[in-house]
């Protein structure tokens, strides 16, 4: 092939490239998001709410979904049509010996929501095996209280001996008159100290709280729980409640998203998260969450590169939508220049291939020819057959102006020896 035709494979190559390099750039980033929290009363729609109201002045709008869990959240995440994020516990039943969801990562733990279980304080329970044959409540079925009761009754060898109560989401007055009249032996519900549910019943002089006595043995087990401490009075101290200390479990709250989600708007919701869940709790000190503690959940790419090298530069002084449009414009010039560069280097190599394999032919019938002039053959044949290698190195074509110098050298080499034949 000539030259002209390598260069209109080069330019056709060159686009080619751009056209990948769009493609793998991808759109841009979508103006709304789905996010799956759980029941309206939940803390996950609380924060969702926060969530809605940070990402809004970015203008990126953000529709809330209730849900009954975090099951449904993550079969949301795969049928959803939209990006998609979703608030999930720390499932224990992906702990150990099944694998985590297909197209699911992680952006990393949120909070740390602690299980609580409560029942009469006239009761003979002092810890979770004594519930067997007791019948309780745990939210509604497919929740995470009911999730992670039934895995924890199930761990201590109960669960097939506990009957759970079918109940709508209780109030407190409602999970408070439930224990009194002895529908149920106990309450098992999830969510912080300060939760309406949970402060009413830890105010509560009937009920008590039962401490998880293996709990680090469970958080050893399971990735995706943690052993906490609720110290005594650190309720409320003037009252002293909780009367001692509580060896608790909780669990670990992640936001997760499809692995298609948009490493933007991934880094956006993780400063949003950085905002919301900074502050300090009973069982997490200031700064603490966000993190990429993920359980058994990937964690994605754009969640490591924000908890490594923090928000995208860019966004710290434009707003959100202008650095995203310069991050992906110096994306493409990033990748057109490497694309243009690898290119153009490879295209004049290939095009002074059929050069040089002439000139080392040629230099190889000059070498024959000078050892042939060693072994005393007659100068009118050396000189029939280097003027044959002049002939045909002068059709050489040089389609490079660079190779011309080496052409040059070739024929002058020949002329020389034209001179040191004649002279023998």
């Amino acid at each position: 092939m000539t030259a002209k035709v390598w260069r209109w494979i080069a330019i056709l190559a060159f686009v080619a490239s751009i056209v990948v390099a769009l493609r793998l750039i991808g759109p841009a980033v979508p103006n709304e998001i789905l996010m799956l929290t759980g029941p309206e009363t939940s803390a996950f729609y609380a924060n969702g709410l926060r969530y809605k109201e940070i990402l809004g002045r970015h203008g990126v709008t953000v529709h809330l979904e209730e849900t009954a869990g975090s099951i449904e959240n993550l079969d949301g995440l795969a049928e959803a049509e939209m990006p998609t994020a979703a608030y999930v516990w720390g499932l224990p039943a992906s702990g150990r010996g099944k694998p985590p969801p297909e197209g699911v990562e992680s952006l990393g733990t949120m909070s740390l929501q602690p299980l609580w279980v409560f029942a009469s304080r006239d009761a003979d329970l002092t810890r979770l095996r004594d519930l067997s044959g007791s019948k309780i409540a745990a939210g509604e079925e497919h929740s995470d209280s009911r999730v992670l009761a039934l895995f924890l009754l199930e761990e201590e060898g109960i669960g097939d001996d506990v009957e759970f109560a079918h109940t709508d989401a209780l109030t407190p007055g409602q999970a408070l008159g439930a224990i009194q009249s002895n529908q149920v032996a106990a309450i098992i519900a999830v969510g912080g100290p300060d939760s309406l549910l949970i402060d009413r019943l830890l105010r509560s002089p009937e009920l008590q709280v039962l401490s998880i006595r293996r709990a680090d043995a469970f958080a050893i087990q399971y990735r995706a729980l943690q052993q906490v401490r609720f110290p005594e009075g650190a309720h409320d101290l003037k009252d002293n409640i909780p009367d001692h200390d509580l060896q608790l479990l909780a669990a670990r709250a992640q936001l997760v998203v499809s692995d298609q989600f948009p490493p933007a708007l991934a880094d956006l919701l993780l400063q949003a998260a950085s905002e919301i869940h900074r502050d300090a709790t009973p069982f997490s000190a200031r700064g603490e969450f966000p993190n990429p503690g993920s359980a058994a959940l990937p964690l994605s790419w754009a969640a490591d590169n924000f908890y490594t090298n923090g928000p995208q530069k860019l966004q710290k002084v434009l707003p959100f939508r202008l650095a995203t449009l310069i991050n992906r414009f110096l994306t493409a010039v990033v990748a057109f220049a490497s694309a243009a560069i690898g290119i153009f280097k490879i295209v004049p190599a290939i095009i002074s291939l059929p050069f040089k394999r002439g000139v080392r032919r040629s230099y190889r019938e000059l070498d024959a020819i000078e050892r042939s002039a060693a072994t005393g053959t007659d100068k009118k044949t050396l000189l029939d057959e280097l003027a044959q290698v002049d002939q045909s190195t002068a059709a050489i074509a040089t389609p490079l102006p660079k190779l011309r110098i080496t052409w040059f050298e070739l024929r002058q080499y020949i002329h020389d020896m034209r001179d040191r034949l004649e002279a023998l």
